[in-house]
């Protein structure tokens, strides 16, 4: 795909994680055809969700694209949040709720990591390499840059990780364009075994550690991961140093707060073990 963007939107371009549009782009690969998702559809098929295919195609690019445009409107706020907002769906809120419930929570975890994972890492890369390379290197985007952008034109460019959407615009209006496009290890979460990132990281770093490093995300406070966690803010702090002193974690403080946020080498780390090839066989590929 070519994305034409003038050097004033690109250089406003933010990656951001939107676990609404996650979820909705899940219930659009269940009713589409995508042919690398045919496994997952016929797993969740086969377990008898009784939501799996209450959500016509239509409906949901509808929504989809009215989510996007709400991140367009929300310059600058955060939406890398754990959980998922169903209620700016209205109607659509409560069925969405339930297949989320059925068909996606197990996987939850997973899919959060890759994609606060992916977007660390290009925020990393950013400051390192400059956003023309880091946008020219999403998968499937050729970045072809216009001049001649109208005065006072304020666009802006939000890039979105997604394990089940490919390369795609979502929204395009007066107030900019929203794409989504494959996160970093998407294809090994389609995979059914338990030879993934948490118990590859646990063996590697131990379970506790491992844990809080998944955990970290695009950051957050010593209270915050010990309830992600489940420990006491002692134990969390226990993970914590050992992660710094790896130089896998960083400390910054904000202010009266400080947050604790992945390095370049921990969100390599983290993607290298999720896009890892496991020893199995390939029908527990989804």
């Amino acid at each position: 795909m070519i994305l034409s963007v003038s050097a004033r939107e690109l250089s406003g371009c933010r990656f951001l994680v939107s676990p609404l549009l996650e979820v909705l782009a899940a219930g659009e690969a269940l009713c589409g055809q995508y042919p690398a998702l045919h496994g997952w559809r016929r797993r969740i098929l086969k377990t008898g969700h009784r939501h799996a295919l209450h959500f016509p195609q239509d409906v949901v690019q509808h929504w989809i694209r009215l989510v996007a445009g709400q991140l367009l409107c929300q310059q600058g706020a955060s939406t890398s949040r754990q959980e998922v907002d169903f209620s700016a769906l209205g109607p659509l809120e409560e069925p969405v709720r339930a297949f989320f419930q059925e068909c996606l929570v197990s996987d939850w975890s997973r899919i959060r990591t890759a994609l606060e994972s992916d977007i660390a890492l290009r925020a990393h890369n950013l400051a390192a390499c400059g956003v023309r390379q880091v946008v020219g290197n999403v998968p499937g985007l050729t970045l072809r840059e216009v001049r001649g952008e109208p005065a006072g034109a304020e666009r802006g460019l939000i890039l979105v990780p997604s394990v089940f959407q490919r390369t795609s615009v979502l929204l395009t209006s007066e107030l900019g364009s929203v794409i989504t496009y494959p996160a970093s290890g998407h294809r090994r979460l389609r995979d059914e075994s338990e030879a993934v990132a948490a118990p590859r990281l646990g063996a590697l770093l131990g379970r506790g550690r491992a844990a809080a490093l998944l955990n970290i995300g695009t950051g957050c406070g010593t209270t915050e991961l010990a309830d992600r966690l489940g420990v006491s803010a002692g134990t969390a702090s226990v993970h914590v140093t050992a992660l710094r002193n790896g130089g896998l974690v960083a400390t910054h403080r904000f202010g009266k707060a400080v947050k604790h946020v992945l390095t370049p080498v921990g969100s390599a780390l983290i993607i290298a073990h999720i896009t890892a090839e496991p020893n199995i066989p390939p029908q527990m590929f989804w």
